[in-house]
């Protein structure tokens, strides 16, 4: 729902910058897991995977889940950034999260997703995958926007099937590690303490 003409804006709380989140992933190297905190932005360490938010801002009167949030155009901002520098320009060729398995699933039972219908496209970024993920806390009070960087093993980049034992074994490994990862997190803040301006 976008906002009225005449009604005051809601207020934005934004907490790091994405593409200098981004900029410092590219700067991993491929063959270890980040130290997530060393990279120097806030962030909810997971291990193996990590999300850092970047913005929140109070969900409206009578939005609904899949409407447009005041964080709609920060999220496509930053997908059109990704799309450009880390592939799918001009072809949009990107390939999607499934939602019905692995972390897809484990996103899906964090909270309702926006828009709800849509895939998360993902990128590269050496060894690792980011996604953008814009979703309402579980309260419903809260839009949030948050970068979630996994492990690159967990997609495989070949669109091949795995023929081996060998290959077939990792690929259900990983395919468990993504069912057990927690994608949930909790805006430090409550909808009442977006009163001052960020």
């Amino acid at each position: 729902m976008s906002q009225e003409e005449g009604a005051e804006p809601r207020p934005v709380l934004r907490v790091s910058d994405a593409t200098a989140v981004l900029r410092a992933l590219e700067g991993e190297p491929e063959w270890r897991t980040p130290n997530w905190a060393d990279l120097g932005f806030p962030v909810i360490d997971r291990g193996r995977h990590a999300i850092f938010p970047l913005a929140g801002a109070p969900v409206g009167a009578g939005t609904m889940p899949g409407e447009p949030g005041i964080l709609a155009e920060d999220a496509d901002r930053l997908r059109r950034y990704c799309v450009h520098r880390y592939g799918g320009d001009f072809f949009h060729a990107e390939p999607q999260l499934d939602l019905d398995a692995g972390y897809g699933r484990r996103l899906r039972a964090a909270g309702p997703l926006l828009p709800a219908a849509v895939r998360p496209p993902w990128w590269r970024i050496g060894g690792l995958v980011v996604l953008v993920i814009r979703s309402i806390d579980p309260g419903g009070t809260i839009e949030t926007l948050a970068l979630h960087a996994l492990p690159g093993e967990w997609f495989p980049q070949s669109v091949l099937a795995p023929t081996t034992k060998r290959e077939m074994s990792r690929a259900r490994s990983m395919l468990r590690e993504q069912e057990t990862a927690d994608a949930s997190w909790a805006w430090p803040i409550d909808a009442a303490g977006f009163g001052a301006k960020a």
